[in-house]
């Protein structure tokens, strides 16, 4: 191992993982982001014609979004059904897409966000709140998911409740003979080239919070800061690459580049069934992150009932089901869980806690830091040479 120590003893917690507390929602980002550029994309289109739901106008929406939010087959369905196609634009990080929808207005009509990302986005204006009961798939969802208060916004909410997942370490052992327990574990310089994380600069830096002590990861001092940034220069010669969606992780561990990742519950069965080595997973004693995510109403679209009446006919239980076999983490829909048991899935929805959205509710949420610009002067010290 490295000399690198973590400031304080960890109390040992039992997989799958460990779910800390939620932490007070975040106020105020800098602008200074690392890695972003602004999208180069046309405006949502719309065409004369008559969709099989009887709508005179058919519109494509532009989506800012991650591969694992939607299917094709869900997109050409809902487009036969309804008129409404979604273009989908990938993003990596959660600065990213705020970045664009701030920068090019009314391009987007939906983009995709991570736990307490949402409120940032609806109090600096880029989103808005709408009526979820205007939106029928939304009877489908677990209630808790209708009820997260630091989504509410009077009796508005700010965003479509998709799925949540907590971070875990996955490895292979024939290659890591010891379970990588603490994030201490990461520093060893065995791993060298080996490790696969998300590209997210908050994100990074949070890690190295937890690592070494902080008590606020989103919220940290200068200190404290300085004290994530030497951890993550401690881990750096061992990682590989900076993963931009979740699928990329999969695929480093099922090509063996990778012997240890970091990505979301049911990485293990997915590695697995792409014909790659039996991995397990571990949650660091520190602790660990975690998300819940919502599509979001673009608050400059032209296209607020499309988007309304998109989501209303993509979030059906079928399509949330097969999206849970295909990518993994858990999702919000109550009745794509009972239609998983029906189907003979309970056994896997259930080792990925499908079955306990209640779990979501005690992960340290990603979000926004307090202090935006020091945590990427940070990242970029460390992964921006």
């Amino acid at each position: 191992m490295s000399d690198f120590e973590p400031d304080r003893p960890a109390e040992p917690v039992s997989a799958p993982g460990p779910l800390l507390s939620r932490r007070r929602l975040l106020v105020g980002a800098g602008a200074g982001m690392a890695g972003l550029y602004l999208a180069a994309c046309g405006s949502s289109g719309s065409k004369s014609a008559t969709g099989s739901a009887g709508t005179t106008d058919e519109v494509t929406l532009n989506w800012l979004t991650w591969n694992d939010h939607y299917l094709n087959r869900q997109l050409a369905d809902v487009d036969k059904q309804t008129g409404i196609g979604a273009r989908p634009q990938l993003f990596q990080d959660n600065s990213d897409a705020y970045l664009k929808v701030k920068q090019t207005g009314g391009q987007f009509d939906m983009v995709s966000g991570d736990a307490m990302w949402v409120p940032k986005f609806v109090e600096d204006g880029l989103t808005k709140s709408f009526d979820l009961g205007q939106i029928d798939a939304a009877s489908e969802l677990y209630s808790v998911a209708r009820e997260f208060p630091f989504w509410q916004d009077g009796s508005n909410y700010m965003g479509y409740p998709v799925g949540w997942s907590s971070q875990q370490l996955y490895y292979d052992p024939r290659h890591v003979s010891v379970a990588p327990d603490s994030w201490e574990a990461l520093t060893d310089p065995a791993y060298k080239g080996r490790i696969v994380l998300y590209n997210s600069a908050s994100d990074l830096v949070a890690i190295g919070g937890i690592a070494t002590g902080a008590q606020e990861p989103y919220s940290m001092s200068d200190d404290e800061i300085a004290a994530a940034r030497e951890y993550l220069k401690a881990i750096k010669p061992n990682v590989l690459k900076l993963g931009a969606q979740a699928s990329d992780m999969v695929t480093s561990l099922v090509d063996g580049s990778a012997w240890i990742v970091l990505n979301n519950l049911g990485t293990d069965l997915l590695v697995k069934e792409a014909g790659g080595p039996d991995v397990e997973s571990v949650t660091p004693r520190e602790g660990t992150i975690g998300f819940m995510d919502a599509e979001q109403l673009v608050a400059s679209s032209k296209n607020e009932d499309a988007v309304m009446r998109f989501l209303d006919a993509a979030q059906r239980a079928d399509y949330i089901a097969e999206n849970f076999m295909e990518n993994g983490r858990p999702l919000f829909n109550e009745k794509a869980y009972k239609l998983l048991v029906d189907q003979g899935h309970q056994e896997r929805a259930d080792r990925f806690l499908y079955n306990d959205p209640e779990a979501a509710t005690r992960m340290t949420l990603k979000g926004p830091s307090e202090n935006e610009q020091a945590y990427t002067d940070a990242f970029n010290e460390v992964f921006g040479a």
